[in-house]
């Protein structure tokens, strides 16, 4: 690869796909606590009650938090990296754009020269 390049049009789409996404997921989740409820109710059986809610409490809601951080953490990284990266690209076209003067218009030069 000789060079790379990021558009930071491509990125606000990849974001907001991603945010589409991970919002269905949320909507997924919701609806999963009264589906838990119901199983623990249709079972009849306190002990049953017991593991289905301790192994949401104990196991997938601990996953189910971490997998969101890590989608929100994602998003916020990418967001910064772009930021960066459009710095640097502001940053280094000024420096160009500089250097270019300075060789029209050397700055050693004396005064009333130009």
């Amino acid at each position: 690869m000789t060079h790379w390049s990021i558009q930071p049009s491509g990125v606000v789409a990849v974001l907001t796909d991603v945010n589409t996404s991970a919002t269905a997921l949320g909507e997924a989740l919701n609806g999963l606590s009264p589906a838990m409820e119901g199983a623990a109710t249709a079972s009849q059986s306190p002990a049953i009650a017991e593991a289905i809610q301790s192994y949401f409490t104990l196991e997938e809601g601990p996953r189910l938090e971490a997998m969101n951080t890590r989608i929100g953490a994602a998003a916020s990284g990418v967001v910064k990296a772009t930021e960066a990266y459009v710095t640097g690209d502001l940053e280094m076209a000024a420096n160009a754009q500089s250097a270019s003067v300075a060789a029209v218009y050397p700055p050693h030069l004396p005064p009333g020269v130009r």
